[in-house]
């Protein structure tokens, strides 16, 4: 079944379409565009979030391509998503075109002469899904064929900068670890042995917590998002890791840097009832600890989906070490 769904054809010659990429130069070097937003594509898959040849352009793609040129160039504000999500559209794929925008209604026609997008916004204006070539697409399906386009893609476009080839693999496959973790959450609760899986099972639980919460804080409601995809808000466990080998995200809340460090040092807890609870010792009187007081007796943010609200136990373990 699986040969079929690759269309009879190799690993060679599945992959090797990979190695021929239309990349222009960057510092005398291949641009790193089209190969960071296929590795990013592959992790997006492995994780579980494609599930079929057609991709969305959605915040999660980006913030990915965003992580992955970062650590291919060390220069996080020179990636130009756009690029690659307009030009991978010349090259050819191991069945066909590698990479097809769905156009928008009526804008197909008029492809030649549109010219290249200015920004990211731009190119939705045009089409915010495209068609990966399908058997490149039942291939990074399975994760030794991930694997290995990873490996060409960092081999083939990075072998002029052995740095980057270092980072770029420890990414991949904190990603590509990780992604096991987030397609199956159960398995995030548990003794870790390998400091490795540690990492993997640690990035899986900040990505599952953020996304339940939708990168909003659970106490103050805020929510921002950076152009080059930072976030303000941090996943913070209920019952600490050391304590509870849980990573699964009903033991997590998202929160800004400022409020998880005020719950992790019991100055404030959410509680059974769904409600944020602050310690007595925080003086009502002192002005300048109105951003900790004035949250007793608010709702706590929950997400939608009730599979990641958090866990009622997790919830009373946090409530009884609020400080007195």
């Amino acid at each position: 079944m699986f040969n079929k769904l690759l269309g009879g054809l190799s690993m060679n010659e599945l992959l090797g379409s990979l190695e021929k990429l239309n990349v222009g130069k960057s510092k005398g070097k291949p641009a790193p565009n089209k190969p960071c937003l296929l590795m990013a594509v592959i992790c997006e898959i492995q994780s579980g979030y494609v599930d079929s040849p057609r991709i969305d352009i959605n915040e999660r793609l980006i913030a990915r391509y965003f992580d992955i040129y970062e650590a291919a160039t060390n220069d996080r504000a020179a990636a130009n998503p756009h690029l690659p999500l307009w030009h991978l559209r010349s090259d050819k794929g191991p069945s066909g075109s590698l990479w097809v925008p769905i156009f928008k209604s009526g804008l197909e026609q008029h492809v030649g002469q549109l010219g290249q997008p200015k920004s990211l916004k731009s190119l939705k204006e045009r089409f915010v899904a495209v068609y990966l070539d399908s058997a490149l697409y039942n291939a990074f399906k399975s994760q030794e064929y991930a694997w290995k386009a990873g490996d060409i893609l960092i081999a083939r476009y990075f072998h002029q900068d052995l740095e980057a080839q270092k980072r770029l693999r420890t990414y991949t496959r904190l990603a590509l670890d990780s992604g096991e973790y987030v397609r199956n959450p159960q398995k995030l609760k548990g003794t870790v042995r390998e400091s490795f899986q540690r990492y993997a099972r640690s990035a899986a639980f900040r990505t599952l917590v953020l996304e339940a919460y939708d990168y909003r804080c659970a106490a103050s409601r805020l929510r921002y998002i950076t152009p080059d995809y930072r976030y303000l808000t941090e996943a913070a466990h209920l019952i600490p890791f050391a304590v509870s080998q849980d990573d699964r995200p009903v033991n997590g809340l998202a929160l800004t840097r400022d409020l998880h460090w005020a719950m992790d040092h019991h100055l404030i807890a959410p509680g059974p009832d769904l409600k944020w609870h602050v310690s007595k010792r925080i003086d009502r009187l002192v002005d300048d600890n109105r951003w900790l007081y004035c949250l007793d007796g608010q709702p706590l943010v929950v997400p939608r989906e009730p599979v990641f609200r958090p866990d009622e136990k997790a919830l009373a373990w946090r409530f009884e070490r609020l400080q007195r």
